[in-house]
């Protein structure tokens, strides 16, 4: 019957493990706490070389002023167009920036302040370092530098001067702030200097060159536009007169008179009677209009009396009263004297006289209506006639008033632009030389106290985090780059097998010797509980054939080997334990036994019958050993799968308890593969947190493949005090491992 296998036995290699594991806060504290003296090391390490290089950083010290831009002033005369611009909008005040960090200002400042002089702006200045002569590329030859293009051209003094000028200024306005201060016109200059004076003195100067710089700037413009418009004025005078001159000839060649505005005389002429030709059409008109009123009124029996003309007649309007006062007496009368009374009679006359009176008035002011709608035709028909004739008389002289109107367009024209220029001249060449800037200094720099960089409590804060992040990033680079198995947890999380024995730290001879001389110590108890394991692992069927292997040389399996054997004997146990690692046999060596004595190679390939010939007995303890044997050029694949192999594990297992066999690394032979098959049990051997787990999980796939049947998993050399002395989780038994010491008698 096959032996059980744990279920990854017989996955897929890509799915047979588990490759992450999840991450707790027990277990970050945990993995801190194993490296906590690397931990410290890199954190001090980290801050003590911060902090020297911080105290070692030249203190900077930096100086402020602030100018106003835009700044109000007093103007003589308005001349805008030459002296000033509008400074009060936000693109104004950045064009200023742009000005104040200029290089063209900085090397006025530098040329000054004579900046060159001082090392801090001239690099040749500079004291040559160590480090300076460990440059590779200063210990080339001349003629090698030429030819890789690194040889520097020789320069004439006034180009050297240039290039350290530039370079000069390149560091001044790496030191050079400006900036505008939100919502305001306000500018703030910052200089930064090692010398704090001095750092108040250059941002004191720029910005009086700054201001000066505004002043020179508007002279020069005034200058140069009081020139320009006197250039102007010179050329315009003489256009002036000659486009006069040009109009006066052609109008005494053309003999074209100019009127009182200073037209053509046809011209007016023909403006005035052509507008007396107006009036006098529109008198017609209302002439006819009155005299129609009148004529319907009398042709169709209307009411007269309310024609315009009638109503307007102080005349009749005298008869209108006169025959309302005698109207008023008759009816007065009417009542005393009869229709026929002389009286009345007499009254009824005088009505009927001033009746015919009124009749009268009215024709004749039709008669006069009549009289001045022909005076008024008359009037527009002369008019017209005249107006014809002088329209015919300038038609003649319409090109030639077309081409003086040209020409005087012309003169005007210059004449305007001269006043214009002469005006502009008088006002630029008034103001020259009054001319104010249009920024002020509002805060002079006052010699900085302190240095404003480097902020050392800061930085020292910063530091202090960054050696606390980059100490926690090595604890988990190293995490990465070693990820061994520290805890059953792990192993069973990763392998998925059970963790069978937790072997300490400790000397591999001593180990040894501590089996037998100190039965009551940690390593015996870990060797006892290991042999437990193995016992319970099989419960149905006795364990007697142990293979020992690991992934890896130098996993102490051998030494775990000899433990478990000489702990069994301890037990009452007849053990014999079998150095089958034909490639390095170690169990010799370590037990002090002689070598090239006859062993397990001699024993297979000889037809020795008596097995005791080809083992030896340990002197300090009851085990016994078979050696490896001197019989060299053997195929060991062949040997541990011949007959004779198989019937001396079966001889072995009927004369001992436990056949305990020392086997080479899986990944390096095949020679476990070949004999596990034959085993009750396999132990698989890892070193405590080195043995990477791809690693292990190779060599695992590798022994399932071969159908081993694995007791688990033996971490060996355990560092006891690192693994016991924190836990977390629900580790049980294996965390506080190191918490047991007064059980034991190391």
């Amino acid at each position: 019957m096959q032996p059980s296998k744990p279920p990854f036995a017989t996955m897929d290699n890509n799915t047979a493990f588990q490759d992450e594991e999840d991450l707790s806060i027990g277990h970050i504290l945990h993995v801190f706490w194993l490296r906590r003296q690397m931990f410290i090391a890199v954190f001090v390490s980290v801050f003590i070389a911060g902090a020297i290089i911080l105290f070692q950083l030249t203190p900077k010290y930096t100086a402020e002023a602030k100018i106003l831009v835009g700044a109000a002033k007093a103007q003589v005369v308005d001349v805008k167009a030459v002296l000033s611009g509008d400074m009060s909008t936000d693109d104004a005040v950045k064009s200023e920036v742009e000005v104040l960090t200029s290089r063209s200002l900085a090397k006025k400042v530098i040329t000054k302040l004579n900046l060159l002089e001082r090392a801090e702006f001239n690099p040749e200045l500079k004291e040559k370092s160590f480090l300076s002569n460990l440059n590779p590329v200063n210990w080339l030859p001349d003629d090698f530098k030429e030819a890789l293009g690194m040889h520097s051209v020789p320069l004439t003094e006034e180009e050297a001067e240039e290039r350290r000028l530039a370079k000069a200024t390149d560091i001044y306005l790496e030191k050079l702030t400006a900036t505008p201060v939100r919502g305001s016109q306000v500018i703030l200059i910052t200089f930064k200097s090692i010398d704090p004076k001095l750092a108040a003195k250059i941002a004191n100067t720029h910005a009086d060159i700054y201001i000066v710089d505004q002043l020179e700037a508007k002279f020069e413009a005034t200058e140069k536009a009081t020139s320009w418009l006197n250039d102007q004025l010179t050329e315009l005078r003489i256009k002036v007169a000659d486009s006069e001159k040009a109009v006066e000839t052609y109008r005494s060649t053309h003999n074209l008179s100019r009127g009182a505005q200073g037209e053509g005389l046809l011209q007016g002429q023909l403006s005035e009677i052509n507008s007396q030709l107006i009036i006098a059409k529109a008198a017609r008109a209302e002439a006819s209009a009155r005299l129609n009123q009148v004529e319907n009124l009398l042709k169709n029996g209307g009411d007269i009396e309310t024609a315009h003309e009638v109503l307007s007649s102080n005349l009749i309007q005298s008869l209108r009263q006169q025959e309302a006062e005698l109207k008023r007496k008759v009816s007065e009368m009417a009542v005393e004297f009869g229709p026929k009374h002389p009286k009345m009679i007499r009254i009824q006359a005088e009505i009927a006289d001033l009746k015919a009176n009124i009749q009268t008035e009215i024709k004749k002011i039709a008669a006069g209506l009549r009289n001045e709608l022909n005076i008024a035709s008359s009037r527009e028909q002369s008019l017209q006639s005249s107006l014809n004739s002088i329209e015919f008389k300038s038609g003649s002289s319409q090109k030639d008033e077309v081409a003086l109107r040209a020409l005087e367009r012309e003169a005007n024209a210059n004449r305007i632009l001269f006043e214009t220029f002469l005006n502009r001249f008088k006002e630029t060449s008034t103001t020259q030389g009054m001319a104010e800037a249009d920024a002020r200094v509002i805060s002079a720099a006052e010699i900085p106290q302190q240095a404003s960089s480097p902020k050392k409590l800061l930085i020292l804060v910063v530091i202090f985090a960054m050696a606390g992040v980059i100490s926690s990033a090595v604890i988990f680079m190293l995490e990465m780059l070693n990820p061994g198995l520290r805890s059953p947890e792990e192993v069973e999380s990763h392998l998925g097998m059970p963790t069978i024995g937790l072997i300490p730290m400790m000397n591999e001879q001593d180990a040894i010797e501590h089996i037998l001389t100190k039965p009551h110590s940690s390593l015996a108890e870990a060797i006892n509980s290991l042999r437990v394991s193995i016992k319970l692992s099989s419960p149905d069927k006795e364990v007697k054939s142990v293979m020992i292997t690991s992934s890896v040389p130098s996993e102490g399996k051998s030494t775990l080997a000899l433990c478990l054997a000489r702990g069994a004997v301890q037990s009452g146990q007849r053990v014999i334990i079998i150095d089958a690692d034909l490639r390095r046999p170690t169990i010799e060596k370590k037990l002090g036994l002689p070598t090239r004595s006859k062993g397990l190679t001699d024993l297979l390939v000889s037809d020795g019958r008596n097995i005791v010939d080809f083992m030896f007995k340990d002197e300090k303890s009851n085990l016994y050993i078979m050696p490896k044997g001197h019989a060299d050029h053997v195929n060991s694949t062949e040997l541990f799968n011949s007959n004779r192999m198989k019937k001396l594990i079966s001889v072995m297992k009927e004369k001992f308890d436990l056949v305990i066999f020392d086997m080479p690394p899986v990944m390096a032979v095949a020679d476990a593969r070949i004999l596990t098959s034959l085993m009750d049990k396999t132990i698989y051997v890892v070193n405590w947190d080195k043995t990477p787990r791809k690693v292990i999980k190779a060599g695992l796939q590798q022994m399932f493949s071969a159908n081993a049947n694995i007791a688990g998993i033996a971490l060996q050399q355990v560092n006891l005090k690192q693994y016991g002395g924190f836990s977390y989780s629900n580790s049980g038994h294996f965390y506080n491992y190191g918490k047991y010491g007064q059980y034991y008698s190391n």
